[in-house]
């Protein structure tokens, strides 16, 4: 049941990572924007001068996400070989959402704006692709503290340039920005794969 919620906390993570983060009091269809579209719009404004915002952040909960897959997919004991490789795939492909566009991609190690997101993104990859070999080593409370590990990078940053960036964006618009229901999904997600990953820590050490 609780290997379960966590694949479940996931999912939810991701699912609102992709999901609206930010609407308008006055309904605008401009400004609804998800974490990847923030991470674009921060670009924007910092170049404008009109606020400093650490776009990366934003990129962070799917990366987050994609590593607490891979422990997921690859526990200690027996698991379905065709269920691992298709789960650390798919982790993979989420690492590598971060990564510029085409042709920016080509010069991204040397532009400020791209570097951390491309850093990011081959941290996500080379981190999925130890914890498929290696994963099923992760065994114990060690297992747990990689979940809630995982959970709270996936949740804190963003959730702070989350506020940070709802001012930049009000003046922007003319309008006042507010939370939408991605941004809860995502946390939602995030603080039910820690709880699992915590009460199995408690209860190892109980």
């Amino acid at each position: 049941m609780k290997r379960g919620l966590v694949l479940v906390g996931v999912a939810l993570a991701i699912l609102g990572w992709y999901a609206p983060w930010v609407t308008s009091t006055r309904q605008l269809a401009a400004l609804t924007y998800n974490a990847l579209d923030l991470a674009e719009f921060a670009k924007f404004v910092t170049r404008a001068g009109i606020a400093s915002v650490t776009r990366e952040w934003f990129l962070v909960p799917v990366v987050a996400a994609a590593l607490a897959l891979a422990v997921w997919a690859n526990p200690p004991g027996k698991f379905a070989r065709a269920w691992r490789y298709l789960l650390t795939s798919a982790a993979i492909l989420f690492s590598l959402v971060p990564l510029p566009p085409y042709p920016f991609l080509l010069r991204a190690y040397s532009s400020a704006e791209d570097r951390l997101s491309l850093g990011l993104s081959v941290a996500g990859v080379l981190g999925v692709t130890l914890l498929f070999l290696f994963g099923s080593r992760i065994t114990g409370k060690w297992r747990g503290f990689v979940f809630v590990t995982f959970a709270v990078l996936g949740a804190a940053p963003a959730a702070c340039e989350f506020f940070h960036t709802l001012s930049p964006i009000s003046k922007v618009y003319g309008s006042p920005a507010v939370a939408a229901w991605g941004w809860v999904v995502t946390l939602i997600g995030f603080v039910l794969v820690a709880i699992v990953g915590w009460t199995d820590n408690v209860k190892r050490e109980a």
